[in-house]
């Protein structure tokens, strides 16, 4: 397995759905919930992917155990978590902009 472009791929997923997640709470600030309710999916479905690529790295090691842990797959698992709670903070974001507005 080529941990160098799992490793791209995680960084790649996990920024699109950290952006998707980012342009989600944008919309709704600007009241536009059904477009935030919209690119939020987006996002998680991005941040599937990525943790798919992490899972596949995952069993990988598991089982050959001779995955070279590099400064790469370390920033890619720091953009997985980033991609998580930039998502999870959305949501919250995104609730509380509808009960501001009383949507």
């Amino acid at each position: 397995m080529d941990g160098i472009e799992k490793s791209m791929e995680i960084i790649a997923h996990g920024g699109e759905g950290k952006s998707l997640a980012m342009m989600a709470i944008q919309k709704a600030r600007e009241g536009d919930f059904e477009e935030a309710e919209k690119l939020l999916k987006q996002s998680h479905e991005a941040i599937v992917k990525c943790h798919q690529c992490h899972s596949e790295l995952l069993f990988y090691d598991a089982e050959y155990q001779d995955l070279q842990v590099s400064m790469l797959l370390v920033h890619a698992a720091d953009h997985l978590t980033s991609a998580d709670m930039t998502e999870a903070m959305a949501e919250e974001m995104i609730h509380l902009y509808k009960e501001v507005r009383h949507v």
